[in-house]
């Protein structure tokens, strides 16, 4: 596979955009792999054996410790990825799609029409209850095939098309071998299905940046799973079914390892708190993350978002603030190192400005929890930031000056 996709600068939980870009240059590739366990899929990766998952979490975002919150079967979980809302608002609790309310909580692409009513969007699926069930989810083709292996030459061939914008691209195979033989790491025709499904997303990588259009286009790559196993079924509360991972690379993604505790769950055990949700990367986050990458009118996104009341958030960050032309940028390359941090860290910003700056530390809510201002003088500036008495976590740092806002993530370990 090709090793030139584009990664980012910065992240935020905000829907923003640059009306410089055209909406249509924005396109995304929804890579789903069904049934695949955390600890199974970073023993493959270390073990080489998953070499492209493993490119787009080395060259993006990626998270071993996302968390299903509700019904650990498929059809509720992946409604959770496609709505960007919970069970209790989608309705599906089984793989029948019984008592789904998707005219009130359709799938993301519908939503993305509502701002980008040109949108092309197809699914490919080897499963049929995910096409056959599902309605008001915005896609112009519903594709079902009989195996993985078709999924992957129509992805292939679905890619050929200049005009696509969203593809959701879905794999079966590691389910199955899971429900056959065990969802374990110490089950080998377990592990050679994922093996094989990531060469599977290899010959599709390629397919995608074979585009004659690609260079001209801005991808967003997402790759998750629906949920574990253990044993030879899933569906329950254990951390082998609940404990999944999904990652993120392409244009603007910034190379970052999330981690998060257990938030709880909404259908075992103790229900989960706010905070918690916040700071850990959740099953509804996948659909408003690809929701807030199609969509760069961020007035657009304003008008909708009481109606479309999501349940997700999104893990892209960009510009708050797009005061001033693009040529007139303040920050441009800042950084933070060393990140993720145990406590002292510093910010390099290349394009100082004569005037002061602000630094906000926030958490994932938006509370601010260290704030400072510094002047600059020179071109070049290098702040030291000490925050040792931060607890471990996800937080913001955010750069505000001349009426420009900037963000970016940073770890706390």
């Amino acid at each position: 596979m090709k090793k030139n996709l584009f990664f980012l600068a910065a992240l935020t939980l905000n829907f923003v955009g640059y009306s410089q870009d055209a909406d249509n240059e924005y396109k995304v590739l929804f890579i789903g792999i069904d049934g695949v366990r955390s600890d199974a899929l970073q023993q493959q990766i270390a073990n080489g054996n998953a070499p492209n998952i493993k490119h787009i979490f080395d060259t993006g975002m990626s998270t071993y410790d996302s968390w299903n919150m509700g019904t650990t079967s498929s059809g509720p979980s992946w409604s959770n990825m496609l709505t960007g809302v919970w069970q209790s608002k989608h309705g599906v609790s089984n793989n029948n799609y019984t008592g789904s309310n998707y005219n009130t909580f359709p799938y993301f692409p519908k939503r993305v029409k509502e701002c980008r009513p040109d949108l092309k969007a197809v699914q490919i699926t080897s499963w049929a209850p995910m096409s056959d069930n599902v309605y008001n989810d915005g896609w112009n083709n519903k594709i079902i095939v009989p195996t993985d292996d078709a999924a992957t030459q129509v992805a292939i061939n679905q890619l050929q098309d200049p005009q696509l914008d969203l593809l959701f691209y879905y794999l079966n195979d590691c389910d199955a071998a899971g429900h056959g033989n065990g969802f374990n790491p110490t089950v080998t025709p377990y592990m050679n299905a994922i093996a094989y499904a990531d060469s599977q997303v290899g010959q599709v990588l390629d397919a995608l940046e074979a585009r004659p259009t690609y260079s001209s286009e801005k991808w967003l790559i997402l790759v998750c799973t629906d949920h574990g196993g253990s044993g030879t079924s899933h569906g329950g509360n254990s951390n082998d079914e609940r404990h999944i991972w999904w990652g993120a690379a392409g244009y603007q993604i910034p190379h970052m390892t999330i981690t998060g505790s257990d938030p709880g769950s909404f259908t075992f055990g103790t229900p989960p708190t706010p905070a918690a949700i916040q700071q850990t990367p959740v099953q509804t986050d996948i659909a408003v993350t690809a929701l807030n990458y199609l969509i760069r009118d961020s007035l657009c996104v304003q008008s909708h978002a009481a109606a479309w009341n999501l349940d997700g958030k999104s893990w892209l960050v960009q510009e708050e603030s797009t005061a001033g032309l693009e040529q007139n940028k303040v920050f441009s390359n800042w950084k933070i190192s060393p990140n993720p941090t145990t406590g002292i860290c510093e910010i390099s910003i290349p394009n100082a400005t004569d005037e002061s700056t602000q630094i906000a530390v926030c958490q994932l809510d938006g509370t601010t929890v260290h704030n400072t201002t510094v002047s600059s003088n020179s071109s070049n500036q290098q702040i030291q930031l000490d925050l040792s008495d931060l607890t471990s976590g996800t937080y913001l740092i955010r750069l505000t000056t001349k009426g420009q806002t900037t963000s970016q993530l940073m770890i706390k370990q």
